[in-house]
């Protein structure tokens, strides 16, 4: 019985792996530099002052959104690097496993809800 469990708990962890990696992929292709060249390409010609203010806007509305997504990225490597340590689905804070629900609906996640809500 204790390798059974042991098996499905080996194909849970690899299914965490393989989404965690895949989050990871899809936040760095998007990030990529042609979403950035795009944004932040200066063009030669002169702007009018309203030309000036949308693309202050672009630039910085693309800045806050990679900040965001550095920070998730983040999040995603430690939750990889957990799940190497062995120490992935324990709450960083109290040392208790979180729950299997939250871990589902936040597969990086580090703390559980109640340590999550001090915080």
């Amino acid at each position: 019985m204790a390798q059974a469990t042991s098996r499905t708990k080996s194909g849970n962890l690899k299914h965490v792996r393989q989404t965690l990696e895949e989050k990871s992929n899809e936040l760095r292709k998007q990030m990529g530099t042609l979403g950035a060249s795009s944004v932040l390409h200066i063009e030669k010609d002169p702007y009018d002052s309203a030309d000036w203010a949308e693309k202050s806007h672009e630039e910085w509305l693309f800045l806050q959104r990679n900040k965001i997504d550095m920070k998730l990225l983040r999040e995603i490597d430690e939750a990889l690097a957990r799940l190497r340590e062995g120490t992935y689905g324990t709450c960083e804070e109290c040392g208790l496993p979180l729950s299997k629900k939250r871990l589902e609906a936040i597969p990086w996640a580090q703390c559980c809800v109640t340590c999550q809500e001090r915080q």
